[in-house]
């Protein structure tokens, strides 16, 4: 099983890196890393600066490492396609997306859905039944999320009180290289508000979602042994990534780049691990720390 919640040991201490950072608290040694995509590797379709070089070292000192993404404009292999064209060396199995978390909640629940999903990620669900919807998915679908759809979807929803609203992510906004974009979340609300109904969140910050990346990334079964004070979070969302993260019972790191807005640090609960200005700053926080597990 999913072993045991984060405990801290020794005291908080401040540290200096060079890099933005602001080392907040220690924990155990980093054996499996998880880290988020849009906004802390990729800006659109560009590299951050130093990110793939950065990625490549992190991945060499830990046991075993998983992006995860909360996109659902996209399936796992166009994900990786864009990637690899920014330079990074990741091949699909590398990537956890929530979108993949939808498709096998879909199936083992035996369900028929609407799918409110851009043309791409409708991909993931070609050969699920749909007549006669039973449920409902919602991902970030500029073209898909109009009023009519939605109509449709809170009709599904109030055909049958057992009826299912899933959302393949709940987040309020995205970092697009046109600036911030709406994600699912707000039309996930309007569902909710106009249905009574609560959604079912299958992405970050789902505790579910993280115990399942770590496992893959310890490369054992959801339900088989992770220490999970041994595994830490990178992300550029406070709330999704980083306080979803320790929630779940993990370490993590606040990148301020994306999605990042100054203060987004005060938004989380429990202070994060470290907070620095870029995924490059991270690895080398974890390096200078001697946090890194190594092989």
């Amino acid at each position: 099983m999913i072993s045991g919640s984060l405990r801290l040991h020794g005291w908080a201490r401040k540290c200096a890196c060079g890099t933005g950072v602001r080392s907040l608290r220690f924990s155990s040694l980093v054996k499996y890393a998880l880290v988020d995509i849009d906004g802390v590797l990729l800006l659109g379709s560009e590299e951050i600066r130093g990110s793939s070089s950065a990625f490549a070292k992190l991945r060499d000192g830990v046991q075993g490492c998983r992006l995860v993404t909360n996109q659902s404009q996209l399936p796992r292999a166009d994900m990786v396609t864009r990637l690899q064209a920014a330079g990074f060396t990741v091949d699909e199995r590398e990537v956890f997306s929530a979108l993949s978390a939808a498709r096998s909640l879909i199936d083992q629940s035996k369900l028929r859905p609407l799918c409110l999903l851009s043309e791409e990620a409708q991909q993931e669900f070609k050969d699920v039944h749909k007549h006669d919807p039973n449920s409902v998915v919602v991902g970030t679908a500029p073209h898909q999320l109009d009023y009519e759809n939605l109509t449709q979807a809170m009709r599904v929803l109030l055909a049958d009180d057992s009826n299912k609203l899933i959302a393949v992510n709940k987040g309020r906004y995205f970092q697009r290289g046109d600036g911030l974009a709406m994600m699912a979340g707000p039309f996930v609300a309007a569902l909710e508000f106009a249905t009574g109904r609560s959604a079912t969140v299958v992405g970050k910050p789902n505790a579910e979602f993280f115990h399942s990346a770590a496992a893959d990334a310890a490369g054992t079964t959801p339900d088989g042994e992770v220490p999970l004070e041994n595994c830490v979070m990178i992300g550029d969302d406070a709330m999704d990534d980083v306080q979803g993260a320790m929630d779940a019972g993990m370490q993590a790191i606040l990148v301020r780049s994306g999605k990042y807005r100054p203060g987004d640090e005060h938004l989380c609960r429990t202070k994060p691990l470290a907070v620095v200005n870029d995924f490059a700053g991270a690895l080398q926080f974890l390096k200078e720390s001697n946090l890194l597990s190594r092989k």
